[in-house]
């Protein structure tokens, strides 16, 4: 099996603790792609990683990093790398509650940070949300929290993964308000005077008339295009 190759995709390499990214990718190749060079550079920064699987089983994620050259036994043994499934951390006991996995990413950032590492870097398979377990109603309350979470200085970033085949396009389009960054594919879009909306604006009971708002505050300070 052919090796990947080294150089990282350059979205990326521009990731810095306190990014929040969407990735919704669109083909199998392309998430392969973000996987391993998510991993790759995490191992490169000396942070912390937990991957959370859904669509795929923590046996076919190691197949795939090891297709690639790396050497995930010895990741996970010292515990750089931790894989679980997205119900094992999203669903403790058996509710998701977007409080409780900001409390769980808080610890596990100052876990990391006690260990030695840079940082702490995460990433979840979200087609978890698509069960109906209870609770995953609050996926985009959750996803608005984040911001918080990462806007505080903390040592930690994510890609919450999408599959734009598997989800409805009015998620996405929610999703797109929550994330000021958009991995698509594997191209890192800049997001933040676009369709994202602050977390403060998006956790309103008025959220329509927020996100409206937004919009036209983002238009008014675009320039008009000339009519040919």
């Amino acid at each position: 099996m052919s090796i990947e190759p080294k150089a990282a995709l350059p979205a990326l390499e521009r990731m810095q603790p306190g990014d929040h990214y969407c990735g919704i990718y669109r083909n199998d190749a392309d998430h392969r792609r973000i996987i391993i060079d998510f991993i790759r550079l995490g191992i490169e920064r000396h942070e912390k990683m937990l991957y959370m699987v859904n669509l795929q089983t923590a046996e076919q994620l190691k197949a795939t990093l090891s297709s690639a050259g790396i050497d995930v036994a010895t990741l996970v043994d010292t515990g750089q790398l931790v894989i679980a499934t997205a119900k094992e951390v999203y669903l403790v006991d058996g509710v998701f509650n977007p409080e409780k996995m900001i409390q769980i990413l808080t610890q596990e950032t100052a876990n990391a940070l006690a260990a030695g590492y840079s940082a702490l870097r995460t990433t979840g398979e979200m087609t978890w949300a698509l069960a109906g377990d209870p609770g995953s109603e609050r996926l985009l309350e959750y996803e608005a929290l984040l911001n918080q979470f990462y806007a505080s200085g903390v040592k930690s970033y994510s890609i919450c993964q999408y599959d734009r085949r598997r989800f409805d396009a009015d998620l996405l389009v929610d999703v797109l308000h929550t994330h000021p960054r958009v991995l698509l594919d594997t191209n890192d879009l800049d997001n933040s005077a676009m369709y994202y909306v602050s977390p403060d604006a998006f956790l309103t009971a008025e959220r329509p008339n927020a996100i409206l708002d937004t919009w036209l505050a983002n238009l008014s300070n675009k320039p008009v295009a000339a009519r040919t």
